[in-house]
Formats: C-alpha cells, sequence, structure tokens
C-alpha cells in the first residue's frame, strides 16, 4: 500500500536523507551498505538527473533550488508567527520540502523475497513501485497562488530509497521490503515556469496508486508462478502462510495495534502518534 508523510522541512528530508534513507541499519537483511536511491520523474529527467541520488542534490532540490545550478526554482518561505481570530498563537511552517510516498509490500511477500531469498520478488516490487509513481505523477498539480485553482502539470522528481526492514521490536528485526519516494516541492508549467506542488491531488490519488501498486504486483507475482489470495486488508498475499504465521512476523505492527487498543485512539494520526511513541532505537544486526 502507499502512505504519504505530511510536508516535510528542509531540514527534516536532509536529516531523513543522512540517517533514514541511506543508512545501512534499513537494510540489515540484505546488508548492502549505504544505499545510494533512484531518481524517477520526468521533471527529474529534465534537470539531467540520473544514476544514484548525491547528498548534494538531494540538499538542493529539499531547498527548492536547481541540483546542479543551485538556482532557486521554488521561493522559500521563512517560518513565522501569528495570532488567529481567537487570539492562539500560530506558528506558520517553513518552505516544505516534499512529502516521503512510502510505498509497502505485503508481509507475504517480504517474507517470500527476503527470508525465502527470491529475488525476483524483490524485482516485482521495484517494478509495480515504478509503474505506481508514473501514474500518480501524471495528477501533479502547481500552486498557482491567489484566486486561481491550481494547474496540473503532470511532472515531479522523486528520489526512491528501497528498505528491507522495519524498526527492531525487542531486538527483533522484521523483514518488510517497502520503497521511500521523496517527492520534492517542485513542478514545471507548461511555460516552463517552476511552481510548489499543490499537494491535494497527491493525497487525491492515492488510493489509485495503491490499486495500480498491488495490481502490478499481483500480475508480476502470478507471472513467476505464485498463487495469489486477498489478505486481510484486501492486499495480495502470497498463498501458503497461514495469518498465524504473518502476525509473528509483524511485531512492529502488532506494537502499535496494542498501543492503539491501550489509549482507545483511532485513525491515520493516532495511528502516526502511536508509531513515534513506540519505536525502539535503530541498531545493526546481522542476518542471522
Amino acid at each position: 500500500m502507499l502512505t504519504i508523510s505530511k510536508p516535510l522541512s528542509v531540514g527534516q528530508a536532509q536529516s531523513y536523507h543522512r540517517k533514514e534513507f541511506t543508512s545501512r541499519e534499513q537494510n540489515y537483511w540484505s546488508q548492502r551498505g549505504e544505499m545510494r536511491g533512484e531518481w524517477q520523474g520526468r521533471l527529474a529527467e529534465q534537470l539531467g538527473l540520473r544514476g544514484p541520488v548525491s547528498e548534494q542534490d538531494f540538499a538542493r532540490l529539499s531547498q527548492g533550488q536547481h541540483p546542479q545550478t543551485g538556482e532557486q526554482l521554488v521561493r522559500q518561505r521563512a517560518s513565522s508567527q501569528y495570532k488567529d481570530a481567537d487570539g492562539k498563537s500560530i506558528r506558520s511552517m517553513e518552505h516544505r520540502a516534499g512529502w516521503d510516498a512510502t510505498f509497502s509490500a505485503p508481509k507475504s511477500v517480504s517474507l517470500t523475497a527476503l527470508v525465502g531469498g527470491d529475488t525476483r520478488v524483490r524485482e516485482a516490487h521495484r517494478e509495480a513501485v515504478t509503474t505506481a509513481l508514473h501514474e500518480l505523477e501524471r495528477y501533479t498539480q502547481a500552486r498557482i497562488g491567489g484566486n486561481h485553482p491550481p494547474e496540473t502539470t503532470g511532472k515531479f522528481i522523486a528520489a526512491k530509497f528501497e528498505h528491507d526492514t522495519v524498526r527492531p521490536v525487542d531486538g527483533y528485526v522484521a523483514p518488510q521490503l517497502h520503497t521511500h519516494a521523496v517527492l520534492f516541492n517542485i513542478t514545471e508549467r507548461d511555460n516552463s515556469e517552476t511552481r510548489a506542488i499543490q499537494p491535494q491531488s497527491l493525497f487525491a490519488s492515492q488510493q489509485l496508486a495503491t490499486a495500480i501498486y498491488q495490481s502490478e504486483l499481483t500480475y508480476r507475482l502470478r507471472q513467476l508462478g505464485y498463487e495469489i489470495t486477498a489478505g486481510r486488508s484486501g492486499a495480495p498475499e502470497i498463498k501458503g502462510y497461514s495469518q498465524e504465521y504473518l502476525d509473528a512476523s509483524s511485531p512492529r505492527s502488532q506494537q502499535i495495534r496494542e498501543y492503539l487498543e491501550r489509549t482507545g485512539k483511532n485513525g491515520k494520526e493516532a495511528a502516526e502518534i502511536a508509531a513515534h511513541s513506540t519505536r525502539d532505537r535503530k541498531e545493526i544486526h546481522s542476518t542471522a
């Protein structure tokens, strides 16, 4: 499935790039060292972004700058404080660097690819993510400002980072294949004018992108000879795993569910709070 984060500030985006997206702590099961990432998007191609994602290119784009020249493409907005109609102090958010769009493979797919060692399944996940992002890009809109409606551009820049585990729970690192796609807050109109993104269209297309990812994944897995069944949330699961085994292989999800039950809360925001409140410190473990 696809989840899209709240907007990332420049500091958050650059910190995540160093500590989250490219760190080998995120890839216990493959132990391939630092992840370099991969570019995708029509605007990425226009700006000559090919090959691995460099720290400089990522940093400049997070600040709304051209990755090669450093030219400011999107005007940055500084954080400011003001009072609302009730006299309450409100601090506005600084420049939005972008959003983290995360595609997570169903648990049985992660187990088959990572524990079972079928690299073809991992490639099927990659191809499904690429297809879903390509379709999501079509709904990208530019923020025009004033009373003008947003304009559909169909262009964005995405930096993809593939990970294979979640955070440890009581020392156990569960396999979980997922891809972070950082969608930078830059798009381009037909007249070549660069603008910030109007994100509502991306969030509105989130369920569509999830359906496309799952449909593509199902097709590719069946082509590999796997039997597919509908999982708990309707996601495609590879047939042959018991629900008890899948649950036992998902201690992080269970940890979040238990927190929500204890607090009596539910919903997306509550789940995000639970995820931050319950997570253990990252550690480097061997595959064994």
